[in-house]
């Protein structure tokens, strides 16, 4: 069996579908607490398994947007947050990066 032929199993696999995307958000977490590039690996792990491409980049999108909302839940118990948000420009490219590399990596499902 091709690792295509395991992949399209997987699709077609509801509860088996979400679990590998459950896996996958844990590993792009986990990368992503020590690189940038975990955004974009996990947005990818993510979008993998659905079983359609637009519905791989909104997985892998909101993947970006989740793990953004976490940190902002942190800031927010640690009584951070309004300083952060009046930060500006480091603010927006703090918002873009887990964004847009999570889409972009999500972009990987138009490709398998």
């Amino acid at each position: 069996m091709s690792l295509a032929d395991r992949v399209e199993a997987v699709r077609d696999h509801g509860p088996r579908r979400w679990g590998v995307a459950l896996v996958g958000a844990i590993i792009g977490v986990a990368l992503a607490t020590t690189h940038w590039l975990g955004f974009l690996v996990g947005g990818a792990l993510v979008a993998v398994p659905q079983r359609t491409i637009p519905r791989g980049v909104v997985a892998g999108t909101a993947f970006g947007v989740v793990v953004w909302g976490a940190f902002l839940v942190t800031l927010v118990l640690d009584g951070t947050a309004a300083a952060y948000v009046g930060m500006g420009q480091v603010f927006y490219l703090s918002v873009a990066i887990p964004v847009v590399a999570a889409f972009l990596g999500s972009l990987v499902r138009a490709f398998g």
